[in-house]
């Protein structure tokens, strides 16, 4: 048994001689020693997984059974699918806003088990796996059940039986676990909200499709609206669950102010199909959100040359929502009659490109 021979170290950050640090840490966690490595969240417990009796250690120091799997730490994004396999295009967009930071991702494995992953932000915890040759096992500082340990110093008078050496680099600059996202099934599902909200990550996540017209009070509600239902029905669920499952959708206006309602003609128009607008609010189209949407349908012409004036490297993703190149005719100041014939021309329009999404 390792513990009993040394005593643990508190060592502080940063040092003068760090690739000495890194190099010895690195060895300490070869010879089967279990580290506190800081994060940009919270401090680590670190074991290299190769090690079965450090693994043992680990767990018996946690309190955690066998079943209860260890995140694994990468040094660097490319170490992700060794463990898991090609990354889907949602999870790819997550981890190039993400990481390294303070998500963890659980993925399938090609084994038909499952595994969860983390880039930390910290570099000295980086640099140490690097160095490690493999990625580590890696935990929060806490007994199973109780909040995680955030002060290097109390960490080091807990489990000085337990741990030989704590790389103290003071306060955790996030100072709460990370956001863990499960990726194994057809939606997202947001197991631990931390720093990064439910809906920021679903929305980073997701395939953005984004409705244009002129006012975003009339056409282009009613398109997100029924794109929405639209998806929902064809996927089987709920349409409030549809972003969940990997599609955004988003209206705009070229030439409107912001939070303006949608029109009355285009509430009636839309609740007829049972799509509720009633908490639509405008938005006015900018280049933030030309360059985050992944296609962009406009209504009309006009639309499609604002859009290319401003930004023309969105050519081959901008389009008009009819497929056969004609405008949806706004309907702003007609009567329910005019509002129900561009409500039904943007449904059959949506129709047509929706297996093109799914």
């Amino acid at each position: 048994m390792l513990r009993g021979l040394m005593p643990c170290l508190r060592i502080a950050l940063p040092s003068n001689d760090r690739p000495r640090l890194v190099a010895e840490t690195a060895e300490r966690l070869r010879r089967g020693e279990l580290v506190v490595l800081p994060t940009e969240t919270v401090y680590g417990l670190a074991v290299l997984p190769s090690h079965r009796e450090a693994v043992a250690r680990a767990r018996a120091l946690k309190g955690r059974d066998g079943n209860q799997p260890f995140t694994w730490h990468l040094a660097q994004k490319a170490d992700a699918e060794p463990l898991v396999g090609r990354l889907p295009p949602r999870i790819r967009r997550l981890l190039d806003r993400y990481w390294p930071g303070p998500l963890t991702v659980i993925l399938p494995t090609p084994d038909g088990g499952s595994a969860g992953l983390r880039l930390p932000a910290h570099p000295f915890t980086r640099d140490v796996i690097a160095a490690c040759g493999e990625p580590l096992w890696m935990t929060s500082c806490n007994f199973t059940g109780e909040p995680p340990l955030l002060d290097a110093a109390a960490i080091a008078e807990q489990w000085k039986d337990g741990v030989t050496a704590v790389l103290d680099d003071g306060p955790s600059p996030i100072g709460m676990a990370s956001t863990i996202v499960r990726a194994t099934g057809p939606a997202l599902e947001v197991l631990r909200e931390g720093i990064l909200s439910r809906d920021e990550v679903l929305r980073t996540a997701a395939e953005c499709i984004l409705f244009v017209c002129s006012g975003n009070t009339c056409r282009s509600p009613m398109a997100e609206g029924i794109a929405r239902d639209l998806a929902g029905r064809k996927l089987g669920v709920p349409a409030d669950q549809v972003l969940a499952h990997g599609l955004c959708f988003q209206s705009a206006g070229t030439s409107t102010m912001a939070g303006m309602p949608a029109s009355e003609g285009s509430l009636a128009a839309a609740m007829e199909l049972g799509i509720d607008l009633t908490n639509h609010q405008s938005q006015a189209l900018d280049e933030s959100l030309v360059q985050r949407a992944d296609r962009i349908y406009c209504m009309g012409q006009n639309h499609r040359r604002a859009i290319l004036a401003e930004v023309p490297q969105a050519s081959e993703r901008t389009k008009l929502l009819r497929p056969d190149g004609r405008d949806i005719g706004d309907p702003y100041g007609g009567d329910l009659k005019v509002y129900r014939r561009a409500r039904d021309e943007i449904r059959a329009a949506i129709g047509a490109h929706l297996p093109q999404w799914l």
